[in-house]
């Protein structure tokens, strides 16, 4: 299916990568949170990276492991990783949203909470009948406190437990949107020939950039990709590393493409001096 694309208009375009990382990438070394960059900025040879915010803002001394990585790295290996993804586990997350989605409608958070909400108004009511009672000296002063502190002791519990019951019910609100959104890319964007910002937003949780590879030995190119269902899988990032604007390859290419140079920066979709 075609990929989505967001935004129309071209400011909205050059936030979207920025925005579509942002908060999502963490260092497997030290488990910091990355930052995007920009080297070489306003010549031809302007690059885009994220690095590893201890290291550049602490020292490297810091987090000596890692590296900075290509931002279009990262989203040629979500394509793949995507791929993957669909290509062998399709069955097996069927299953998992089915099963989710049967487990959040047998759920009964919200019906509890609307039980508790009732149930504090009703002590309420019977708080405030309370103290027109002792305005009106129907009850003396000491059974009235006996009473306010048993039904405020009770409003007080009910009150906790319908603070616990709001987080499930938004979990559970927030667990079935993920996963209508799950099912309606999976549906839609069978496979992606370039990187959508909607897809990656809706279905990964966090990219985790660097890491250990099965030896032990350490692997700053290593991309591990965390999707919001729970599965996961890493590739090696060294696979989609973009060609360098100065080598003889880059070269031959430019060489062949039948666009003038003004048409070609207008048409792709990484070229800006500063994305950021």
């Amino acid at each position: 299916a075609k990929p989505r694309r967001l935004g129309t208009d071209g400011k909205r375009e050059k936030f979207s990568r920025k925005y579509a990382f942002s908060c999502m990438l963490e260092c497997g070394f030290c488990g910091g949170t990355l930052t995007r960059r920009s080297w070489h900025s306003g010549s031809q040879y302007n690059k885009v990276i994220w690095q590893c915010v201890t290291a550049t803002k602490k020292g490297k001394k810091f987090c000596p492991d890692s590296k900075g990585i290509a931002e279009e790295t990262i989203e040629q290996a979500f394509i793949e990783s995507y791929r993957l993804l669909c290509q062998n586990n399709k069955d097996v997350l069927d299953e998992f949203i089915a099963r989710t989605e049967e487990t959040l409608s047998d759920s009964n958070a919200s019906k509890q909470l609307a039980k508790v909400e009732k149930d504090i108004a009703a002590l309420d009511a019977k708080r405030a009948k309370l103290v027109d009672m002792r305005l009106e000296e129907i009850i003396d002063k000491e059974t009235y406190e006996q009473k306010y502190f048993d039904l405020s002791s009770q409003i007080e519990q009910l009150q906790k437990q319908r603070e616990s019951l709001q987080e499930s019910a938004e979990t559970e609100s927030t667990m079935k949107k993920r996963i209508a959104e799950f099912r309606r890319t999976l549906e839609e964007n069978e496979v992606l020939d370039t990187f959508d910002r909607y897809v990656f937003e809706s279905i990964v949780e966090k990219v985790i950039v660097g890491g250990y590879d099965e030896d032990g030995n350490k692997d700053p190119a290593m991309l591990t990709f965390i999707y919001k269902t729970g599965f996961k899988n890493s590739l090696d990032g060294t696979n989609f590393k973009p060609p360098r604007k100065n080598s003889k390859a880059a070269k031959q290419n430019a060489g062949l493409c039948s666009h003038t140079t003004d048409e070609a920066k207008s048409m792709c979709s990484y070229h800006s001096d500063d994305t950021c």
